[in-house]
């Protein structure tokens, strides 16, 4: 389904409906916590500074969300077989995440301020990613619970995207959205693996089969379950880690989601520029297309900036060599825009070829929607070392400060990537079943 944009004046942008978020990158705080590798920093969106020498981890007796008995007690810092972390500190984590929750867990679901207090499956996605890592095991069911209790209007398994809350700027529309849909999956599935008993490896078969029953069509994943249309694909979407995991649990269905693997590189190989800025909605021949808004659909924006993560996890996690060679475009890209010490030349959007789009997109320093992934790409990517720590003392400052908290400022959506992509830059989101 389209998702049109609602638009909302913020402090430093647009907010738009759907999967659009507020447009201003940030503000400069006080980074983290101090001690171990982890130092002190100063940053936010445009600029940040801090050494490294060696992570910081603390017991998991060190955090009260620990649910007992779990697999995985948080921190788990795994190591990822193909990729090196920033020098982390495990109370950084802690603290964003906390931050997170106190901002947009209400109790019952996860909200975004900045659009009306609505919801969207994409943040119950995000919400039990988040959980399930920090083994927050309360916050998780009660998620996983929301997503259940609102099905998509083809009652097929999946979840609808928009949960309106009636007030101005709340989304509008029905149907699945593929992303939320395949992180809840991914996410019930760790879960099996988290913590003992419970229906999480039969919620996890029933959510991975109704992806491929109504969000691949033809062996291409489309945009979600109201989309029947192979030519409107979103390769933000593409998480071809997720899919092995995938295709290991659910042996039967094996072979095509590795099928599904070969299909979004494919894709993503034909929507590759010079600098990986891949558009935010293509078709299968890669080229950009527009989906709900002419401002932003054909450009690197608010949808494209997540690419990196999803993309460099299959590298980080299984070696995929097409993860890294993508990774390394986008990395090198960024690497060129910032300083020893700042990301503050890094927008909030590109044109496919890394010019201004029209519009306001791309007139703001970017926030941590852009600069997380972007730090999962440089673990990737290989050499990009600076880069990688210096996304990681920046997201570091904006997470663990009050900042987060402030609508305009740091959204739903900047805060939900900051939180995931610190986990990523930690040890602290892999592959469980592995």
């Amino acid at each position: 389904m389209s998702r049109g944009p609602a638009v909302v004046s913020l402090v430093l942008g647009l907010s738009l409906g759907g999967c659009f978020p507020s447009g201003g990158g940030g503000t400069s705080g006080n980074g983290g916590n101090t001690g171990g590798g982890d130092t002190t920093g100063t940053g936010g969106g445009s600029s940040a500074t801090g050494g490294t020498s060696g992570p910081m981890i603390n017991p998991s007796s060190s955090y009260p969300q620990n649910t007992p008995g779990a697999n995985f007690p948080y921190p788990q810092n795994h190591a990822l077989p193909n990729c090196s972390f920033p020098s982390y500190s495990t109370d950084t984590v802690a603290q964003a995440y906390t931050n997170w929750k106190a901002a947009f867990f209400d109790g019952s679901k996860v909200i975004r301020p900045e659009n009306g207090n609505d919801t969207v499956s994409e943040g119950i996605g995000y919400g039990m990613l988040i959980a399930v890592f920090m083994n927050d095991q309360p916050m998780f069911d009660t998620l996983s619970n929301f997503g259940k209790q609102h099905p998509s209007a083809k009652n097929d398994g999946l979840m609808t995207w928009c949960i309106p809350s009636g007030q101005s700027g709340s989304c509008s529309g029905s149907g699945s959205a593929t992303d939320g849909d395949e992180d809840m999956a991914y996410a019930l599935l760790m879960a099996s693996k988290q913590w003992n008993g419970g229906t999480y490896s039969s919620d996890a078969m029933n959510l991975i089969k109704a992806i491929l029953a109504h969000d691949v069509s033809g062996g291409v994943l489309e945009g979600g379950d109201g989309f029947n249309n192979t030519n409107e694909l979103d390769p933000s979407y593409f998480a071809p880690s997720y899919y092995r995991a995938f295709a290991a649990f659910d042996t039967a269905d094996s072979a095509a989601w590795m099928s599904l693997v070969g299909s979004v590189y494919g894709i993503l190989a034909k929507a590759d520029q010079p600098d990986g800025l891949v558009p935010n909605w293509v078709n299968q021949g890669g080229t950009g297309v527009t989906v709900s808004n002419a401002m932003v659909d054909p450009y690197f924006g608010y949808d494209a900036c997540r690419t990196p993560f999803r993309i460099g996890l299959d590298y980080c996690l299984n070696g995929e060599p097409a993860a890294q060679s993508y990774a390394q475009l986008i990395s090198g890209f960024y690497a060129g825009k910032a300083t020893a010490t700042s990301l503050a030349a890094i927008d909030d959007g590109y044109t496919t070829t890394g010019g201004n789009p029209s519009g306001t997109l791309g007139d703001y320093a970017a926030g941590m929607a852009f600069l997380g992934p972007a730090g999962i790409g440089a673990m990737a990517a290989g050499q990009q070392d600076s880069l990688r720590d210096l996304v990681y003392v920046t997201l570091r400052a904006d997470t663990t400060q009050a900042s987060m908290k402030v609508p305009g400022t740091f959204s739903y959506y900047h805060g939900s990537w900051g939180v995931l992509s610190l986990l990523a830059m930690s040890g602290n989101f892999w592959d469980m079943t592995q």
